[in-house]
This record gives C-alpha cells, sequence and structure tokens, in this order.
C-alpha cells in the first residue's frame, strides 16, 4: 500500500530537536488534560448556560468532519494504490465514531473526552515514532493513551466531588485507538514499514506491565482499603468514606420469585444480619431521620463499616421513589406507569424478603393495600433486576482477578521473549 504526504516529518530528516518537540507537545497536552480536571465541572455548568448542553456533542461531530473532508484532500493527491481500501477503512472509521458519540455517551461532555483522547492517540503517535520507526508504534501509543486515561481517572477520584468510571476509561482508550487506526489504516505514514525491532518489543511490554499494574492497583482500592488509608494520612481525609468508588465486589443474587439484585453479602451472610441486628439498624435509621435526605445520612456513616446499614437504606429510598413518581404517569403515560409500579413491588419484596426486621425496624412496612395494588398495576412479563449496588463486581473475586492480570503480565512477557527471539534487529 503505497503512503500518503509524511503525517509529520520523516524520521531520516529530523534534526536533533523535532523528537524534543513532538514529545514537548505530547506531555502539555496531557498536562492540560489534567489540569482541567478541578475546573471542569464548573466551566462545564457556564458553558450549558450560555450555549447549551448538547454543544460538546455538535463541537465533536464537528471536528470529526472537518478531519474527514481534509483526509479526503489528502486522499485524491496520494497515489492510486489501495486508495479504494482506505477509503472502505476511512468510512468505516467515521460511522464508528459517528456510532461512539450517539450511543456510547451518557451525557454530551463526554464528547469532548472523545476529541481530546483522539488528539492525544495522534500527538503519542507522533512523539513515539522517533524512537519506534515500525509497526509496534500503535500499539505503544495505544498503551500510552490507555495510561493517561487511567491516570486521568484515579486523579478525578482524588478530587471531591469528581467519580471513578471505568467507562470514560474505556471512552478515552476508544477515542485514542479510532485515530491511530486512521493513522495506521487511511493516512499510511512513510516510515513506519520497517522489520519489528528488539527494542519496540521491549518498549511495548513495559507500557503494557504498567497498565496491568495500574488496573491492579485500581482493582485493589476497595471501600475498606482506601477508608483505612486515608484514616492514616491527615491530607487525605477527605477520601474517608468516598461516594465514589473505585473498585467494589459483592455477589450477584437470583431469586426467582422476584428477580436480580446485588449485594456486598451473600444469601446466608444477608439473612443472617437481618436476623441479628436487622431491627437495631432499622432503628437506627427511623431515629437519625435518614429518610429526609438519604445521602446526607450515607455520608455520615461509612459504607465500610456496615454495608447492611447502606442497602437497606438505597432500597427504601429506591422503592418509595419509584412509587411516588408512579403517579405522575398513571394516565399520559400508562407503560411507564406499570413499569415504575414494578420496580417499586420488586424492590418491595427484597425489601421484605432480606431485609426484613430493618424494614420492620424503621417502620417502612407497606401495607397489605399498597403491596396488592402495586402487584395488580406493575408489569410482571418485564426482567427486573434492581440497580441499587449494580456497580459490584461480582463476575470474580479480588483474588481470581489478581490472578488474570498476573497471567496476562506472563503472557506479555511470554511474547516479548519470542519476538524477540525472531528479530534480528
Amino acid at each position: 500500500m503505497a503512503a500518503m504526504p509524511p503525517l509529520v516529518p520523516s524520521v531520516g530528516k529530523a534534526s536533533f530537536l523535532r523528537p524534543a518537540w513532538a514529545w514537548l507537545w505530547a506531555t502539555g497536552w496531557i498536562g492540560a488534560i489534567f489540569l482541567t480536571i478541578p475546573v471542569a465541572r464548573p466551566m462545564q455548568a457556564a458553558l450549558e448556560r450560555h450555549v447549551g448542553p448538547r454543544m460538546y456533542l455538535v463541537l465533536a461531530l464537528v471536528v470529526g468532519a472537518l478531519g474527514m473532508a481534509a483526509t479526503l484532500v489528502r486522499l485524491r493527491r496520494a497515489p492510486p494504490q489501495g486508495l479504494v481500501r482506505r477509503l472502505a477503512w476511512l468510512v468505516g472509521l467515521g460511522l464508528f465514531s459517528v456510532w461512539v458519540l450517539l450511543r456510547q455517551l451518557q451525557s454530551s461532555i463526554e464528547a469532548i473526552h472523545f476529541v481530546e483522547y483522539g488528539i492525544l492517540g495522534f500527538l503519542l503517535f507522533r512523539a513515539w515514532r522517533h524512537h519506534v520507526q515500525d509497526s509496534l508504534v500503535y500499539p505503544v501509543a495505544g498503551l500510552g493513551v490507555a495510561l493517561v486515561a487511567w491516570l486521568d481517572e484515579f486523579l478525578q477520584w482524588l478530587v471531591p466531588g469528581r467519580f471513578w468510571d471505568y467507562r470514560d476509561i474505556r471512552l478515552n482508550l476508544l477515542a485514542g485507538v479510532a485515530v491511530l487506526a486512521f493513522i495506521g489504516l487511511v493516512v499510511v505514514p512513510a516510515g513506519i514499514r520497517g522489520p519489528v525491532g528488539r527494542r519496540s518489543i521491549w518498549r511495548t511490554c513495559v507500557l503494557a506491565w504498567m497498565l496491568l499494574l495500574a488496573l491492579g492497583i485500581s482493582t485493589s482500592i476497595t471501600p475498606a482499603r482506601a477508608d483505612s488509608v486515608a484514616a492514616r494520612i491527615p491530607f487525605l481525609r477527605f477520601l474517608v468514606n468516598n461516594p465514589s468508588v473505585v473498585t467494589e465486589y459483592g455477589h450477584r443474587l437470583i431469586d426467582p420469585e422476584i428477580g436480580v439484585f446485588h449485594s456486598r453479602l451473600d444469601r446466608a451472610v444477608l439473612l443472617r444480619v437481618d436476623r441479628e441486628r436487622g431491627a437495631t439498624a432499622g432503628t437506627r435509621l427511623r431515629r437519625d431521620d435518614a429518610f429526609a435526605d438519604p445521602r446526607a445520612f450515607l455520608r455520615s456513616f461509612p459504607l465500610s463499616g456496615d454495608p447492611y446499614l447502606h442497602e437497606l437504606l438505597l432500597h427504601l429510598a429506591q422503592r418509595d421513589h419509584y412509587y411516588a413518581v408512579a403517579w405522575q404517569y398513571r394516565t399520559r403515560d400508562p407503560a411507564r406507569f406499570r413499569h415504575h409500579l414494578a420496580v417499586a413491588w420488586r424492590e418491595n419484596q427484597i425489601l421484605e424478603r432480606y431485609f426484613a426486621r430493618g424494614l420492620a425496624g424503621a417502620g417502612r412496612c407497606w401495607s397489605p393495600g399498597r403491596s396488592e395494588t402495586c402487584a395488580e398495576a406493575a408489569d410482571r412479563s418485564w426482567p427486573f433486576a434492581s440497580t441499587v449496588a449494580a456497580h459490584l463486581v461480582a463476575a470474580a473475586t479480588e483474588t481470581e482477578l489478581r490472578l488474570l492480570l498476573a497471567a496476562f503480565a506472563c503472557g506479555v512477557g511470554l511474547w516479548g521473549w519470542a519476538a524477540a527471539r525472531r528479530t534480528g534487529r
């Protein structure tokens, strides 16, 4: 496949200053991403008041359209060999980016992350190609994007009012990978054609190991550990009972008569805790007026100290919210009315079966008439899955995840050793 005009100046022709400038641009962009973390939310609120919340999505689509147009202009000047393949990749990557922007975002502000990490992928490619002149420049730059995305999310977790979300890491990585795929499959820059070198292999291995270590750290930051460490370090005290949870493990409980819900306690322990001190926990909720402001109550009582109490309150809040809101849809949206009553009814079933004494102690039991009303009007055909504690990792234990990451690390090492033996460089 013939190469287009160089994306950046050829490495062979570059002066010793060009790698430094490339890295300066990349590190400057990374620094700008990190520096905006504390002020991102106030800036977002101010811009949305003046322009509107969909501004970010429109901006991302405009930037993408301009990039597509510029690429088409470049393709007109490129040699005809492989042109159809490049156009096909251009269309495919464009449709993929549009799908991400329209289907994978929880809010329009996330479109800005897609743009900024796409630019980061380009800048890291420019920087690394001065050192890696073979096809491994793409995974090396991609691993760099993943590491920056992880560190970005970790720094957000350290800032009050910001939250950790593995989804954001995935979205940011998708943006970087899309741009790197665009560079490698559409632009096809000159100078990235030599055989894979040993230095490239070991650079890839080191970055992959760093990413696996970062993932191991994040899968180890449970609420109990975070509270324990933060309580011992004065300047981290604000992290005690942090509402932003990095990783928390639990159990996916299936009740054939109700549906699916998650708990930090397994079924037997949950029922035992309810029998032994459910009444005390429920009385505590009622005495401390937790129902007036559940979020304020949860901030006052560390999750790591009493998961039963937290789950009891959240299931109660979920049940009562859906029941109260349901009635506004009774005539104007009957389907939503039945859905809301189904959620309230199923949550009440969870409470009556697994938090019975806590429910009674809190004085929040439903009357038989209310339960019957919900049961009759609820949409029972809908498979219920409670959103309370749905973030819990239930597919694997912490030990299993550590073993999996260790296996990946060994696999990276074996690949590096085998690839280095095959290359003569």
